[in-house]
């Protein structure tokens, strides 16, 4: 028989990354390692922080009465957390039908999760008010 390795469409990545779903499904997911270093930092809750000019997103540590942080859900495995961002996703106008990895880089000083999202993929409202603050 002639055998064919078969090969992974998914792989193990150590360092931090976030996927961002499809606009329907409006779930922001964080891989094992971003998971290790919001569990270390003893983060439950985030507010999504939003830079238009540079497409940057953040997911930084919040207090949890604080109105506009999100839960970080932890999988029962502890190696996977994800966070409904779907009102997020639709306000910069997030257009992917496919899931979008995109690497993070953790901030422990101020215990944020940050990455930079395919412009391509953000919507002209997001373009509109960056086109704006850029005139100013």
């Amino acid at each position: 028989m002639a055998y064919k390795t078969f090969e992974r469409t998914n792989v193990r990545v150590e360092d931090p990354a976030l996927t961002i779903a499809p606009i329907r499904d409006g779930r922001i997911a964080l891989n094992a390692a971003a998971c290790r270093l919001l569990k270390q930092a003893g983060v439950k809750t985030v507010n999504i922080l939003w830079d238009k000019a540079t497409c940057g997103i953040a997911l930084q540590a919040a207090g949890k009465h604080d109105p506009d942080a999100y839960s970080v859900a932890f999988g029962p495995s502890g190696n996977s957390a994800s966070l409904s961002g779907k009102a997020f996703l639709r306000y910069i106008g997030w257009s992917s039908d496919l899931r979008q990895i995109v690497p993070a880089k953790w901030d422990g000083h101020q215990k944020m999760l940050e990455a930079t999202l395919p412009s391509r993929f953000v919507g002209a409202l997001a373009k509109k008010e960056t086109k704006q603050v850029g005139k100013d």
